[in-house]
């Protein structure tokens, strides 16, 4: 009983932990934790898909709901929580940072991947998810085909994992800039590895949430993105999915990248070769791929020379930084001494797979190999090599770390026999699939069509067979290790301070440096003890199945309650957070946060009659907040960016839209106009309220911010009129007017975001100095003014934004 009881108490402190911790040190190992849980559901869909094509056994719909489900587990929720793991687990100790910039939103970041992961896992149980990882419409949204509501509960699943992803983007930008102790060029190479991946979640993951929207309207609402017949382009999806799906591979590599910049080093007892390159290239391939590489993924879409030849020229372009990373380590092994270990051996592995799969990938730049293997299995031989390759660096990393992170040493002989067996069947798999694809098998179906290519698919299943022992030996010999392995003594278990490696810029004090625990493994942490970032990101499910199930069923009455839970949680986090307290009742004190509290004459609003002083620091921190806002702005850029690029593009190449498009008429003049113009001027009180404010002018900057509140709320009174009144068409007609009103209605929810922006200041300014929260409303409402200038002039004034197609040009662009 005495043993029964102790266990019952360590799982609940372990719970109590996970679901209050904001430590950057647990969330990682939670985020690692995730990955492989996701990793053994991935790994069961690869199984069934080989048992369908080996055996044929189970069925088209389930081996396409596994085609989906393995692509979409892997891709999302096996490598990127791994990799947002190992940084959270890494970054801050190596940058001697003990926490993450925004720590309760680095907790609600992982907390939403967790309903993300489950609404995936159950899909295929209440509907039809027969559309692959890419989800290419109009298949995606045809309610014959994939029926049900699968797949609309993977579309809110992957759109708030893309809230999650770009919220941690920013985090890590920020932590890296602002509370880094070394020099940028000290920094380790993982580091910089994942700084280029943070820029990429922040700007690649909101246009996929913006196709997504897309899809989710277009299934649920009858709104007519993806449909011919009604002048919208199946190729819509292909751009805004593949803007987003080329810069994800990156996203998923460079992170490996970094690993092997720290792992090698250590494994040859040498100083890494050519540093600044090797940093300075993750920059390279972050930049270029989110130039124009994702149309390379088009090539037998698309007809248009120019577009082809600039994708086709940037992907080769993207080899040149790829292979100065190549050349740089394999120079590291020039004059060092291997420890021939597991992790050195995955390690090499991981060299040897990026190579071949890099030589693999040159091929689909050449747009006549492009033509002839872009449907074979040589596409799917060539990513597996780049998956695999990241999957073992990732392994190389767990064994890296497995001392400092459990205290114990695992065997080394056995983890040097699962290192060669993983490389191994890994190797065996991915050239199975790339050879055969080069014989011409097909991808994507749900059985073998010649027996030329079922000795290759015996192949793959030799492959998978050695991979997955190899796997089972090395996490079977970590998970006893863990629990029976041999105590580590040393505070550097691989001796790596004595050849000029340290591992981290925070030396550790104990180990383990686990669960529960600070940066430096004392104990206890420092916890903040809230449940409210847990349970928000666990609720983040909510407003999407609200919206799914009344715009789908009409049922009002069941979504509209999960809604309003969702607001209401938020509501209470924000009063916790920003207003509980925040009352003293002593004046002239100093309150957490540097400003000062005086006892003078009362104040506008204010039911207190206690005012405040400007202080430096608050200016300061009023100052570093525009970097902040800044880098929420780029990311709603890129949101935006996602629809009116889609419209874009659907007036200027997609003939189908034509007609509709001239004929399409929306009354600008009078009300449309009149609130226009309210909104544009609100940017000049919201410039001045915030202007006073540094200039300690408080009632000034009360007064013009309320000015600026009210004409915000006429605007959007206004619009709540001209589309209840005077607009004259629905969203459902045309792509035209599917446009129209998501675009219009997207801007109108940033519109109420900046109200509760400023709502949320005023309130806080009755009793402190909101410097951060009054530049976060004032720069905020200048973009939302800004967008509009864009929208209006685009979708109601129809200046020349698009050049209607002639004969011509059709036949030139091959449309």
């Amino acid at each position: 009983m005495r043993i029964m009881s102790s266990v019952a108490h360590k799982i609940k402190e372990v719970l109590k932990i996970a679901f209050t911790t904001t430590n950057a040190s647990d969330i990682g190992i939670m985020y690692i934790t995730l990955g492989i849980i996701s990793l053994i559901i991935g790994s069961v869909e690869a199984t069934i898909m080989r048992t369908q094509l080996t055996f044929n056994n189970i069925g088209p719909t389930t081996y396409y709901d596994a085609l989906t489900l393995h692509g979409i587990f892997m891709i999302f929720f096996v490598v990127m929580p791994l990799s947002a793991g190992l940084a959270n687990y890494l970054v801050p100790r190596m940058i001697g940072a003990h926490d993450l910039y925004w720590p309760k939103i680095n907790a609600l970041s992982f907390w939403i991947l967790v309903p993300a992961v489950t609404l995936t896992a159950i899909s295929p149980l209440v509907g039809v998810v027969n559309a692959g990882w890419y989800m290419y419409a109009p298949l995606s949204v045809d309610l014959q085909v994939n029926s049900g509501i699968g797949m609309d509960v993977i579309e809110i699943a992957l759109i708030i994992a893309g809230i999650s992803s770009t919220l941690t983007g920013i985090n890590f930008i920020l932590t890296i800039t602002r509370l880094k102790k070394i020099p940028y060029f000290k920094m380790p190479l993982f580091v910089w590895a994942f700084f280029s991946t943070a820029i990429l979640l922040m700007i690649a993951l909101p246009p996929l949430t913006a196709g997504l929207a897309m899809a989710f309207l277009e299934r649920n609402w009858g709104f007519q993105f993806f449909n011919a017949n009604a002048g919208g382009n199946p190729l819509l999806w292909q751009n805004v999915f593949w803007f987003f799906g080329h810069p994800e591979v990156y996203i998923l590599i460079l992170p490996a990248m970094g690993i092997i910049g720290e792992v090698l080093p250590r494994s040859v007892g040498r100083q890494i070769y050519g540093y600044k390159a090797l940093a300075l290239s993750s920059f390279a391939i972050a930049f270029l791929s989110a130039m124009g590489v994702w149309m390379h993924h088009m090539f037998t879409s698309i007809f248009n020379f120019w577009a082809d030849a600039v994708s086709s020229a940037i992907t080769m372009a993207i080899a040149i930084p790829s292979g100065v990373k190549v050349v740089n380590w394999t120079a590291t092994f020039y004059q060092g001494k291997l420890r021939v270990t597991g992790y050195s051996l995955l390690t090499i592995g991981f060299i040897a797979l990026f190579l071949v799969g890099g030589i693999t990938g040159v091929l689909f730049p050449l747009i006549p190999l492009d033509y002839d293997l872009n449907g074979t299995y040589a596409v799917v031989g060539h990513f597996h090599y780049m998956v695999f390759a990241i999957v073992v660096a990732f392994l190389a990393a767990l064994l890296y770390y497995f001392p400092y992170f459990t205290g114990k040493m695992y065997d080394m002989e056995l983890s040097k026999s699962g290192a060669i067996m993983t490389v191994a069947g890994a190797f065996v798999i991915a050239t199975g699939m790339f050879v055969e694809g080069v014989l011409g098998m097909p991808r994507r179906y749900a059985w073998v069509p010649s027996m030329i290519y079922y000795p290759f698919q015996i192949l793959i299943d030799v492959g998978g067979v050695i991979m997955g022992l190899g796997l089972v030996l090395i996490f079977g010999n970590l998970l006893y290790s863990w629990v029976k392995g041999k105590r580590v003594e040393s505070l550097d278990p691989w001796g790596v301070e004595a050849i000029g490696l340290p591992d981290f810029y925070i030396k550790p004090v104990a180990l383990p440096l686990t669960f529960g625990r600070a940066m430096d493994g004392s104990i206890p942490e420092h916890r903040h003890g809230t449940f409210l970032p847990s349970l928000m990101g666990i609720l983040m499910f909510l407003p999407g199945l609200g919206f799914l199930f009344i715009l789908r069923f009409g049922l009002l009455d069941v979504g509209l309650p999960m809604i309003l839970a969702f607001l209401a949680v938020g509501g209470y986090w924000a009063y916790h957070d920003y207003f509980k307290g925040l009352y003293p009742s002593v004046p002239s004190i100093r309150p957490p946060g540097g400003f000062e509290m005086t006892k003078m004459a009362g104040s506008p609003f204010s039911g207190s009659s206690n005012t405040l002083s400007v202080t430096p620091e608050g200016i300061q921190k009023a100052m570093q907040t525009r970097t902040i806002v800044l880098y929420l702005i780029i990311a709603e850029i890129f949101l935006f960016g996602g629809f009116i690029g889609g419209y874009l593009y659907t007036i200027n190449w997609t003939p189908a839209a034509q007609p509709y498009l001239a004929s399409f008429h929306v009354d600008w003049y009078g009300l449309p106009l009149a609130m226009t113009i309210i909104l544009l001027s609100s940017s000049i009180p919201s410039h001045f309220a915030y202007d006073s404010l540094l200039k300690g002018k408080l009632k000034r900057f009360k007064y013009l911010g309320l000015a600026t509140f009210l004409m915000g709320l006429t605007f959007l009174s206004g619009q709540m009129y001209e589309f209840t009144h005077i607009i004259h068409f629905t969203p459902q007609e045309n792509i035209i007017t599917s446009f129209f009103f998501t675009i219009v209605w997207l801007h109108g929810f940033h519109v109420i975001m900046g109200l509760t922006l400023w709502a949320f200041t005023l309130l806080r300014a009755r009793r402190i100095i909101p410097y951060e929260a009054s530049t976060a409303a004032s720069y905020y409402w200048h973009f939302v003014d800004g967008i509009w200038v864009i929208v209006f002039t685009m979708l109601y004034l129809q200046l020349p934004f698009y050049h209607p197609f002639t004969p011509g040009q059709i036949s030139f662009f091959g449309i």
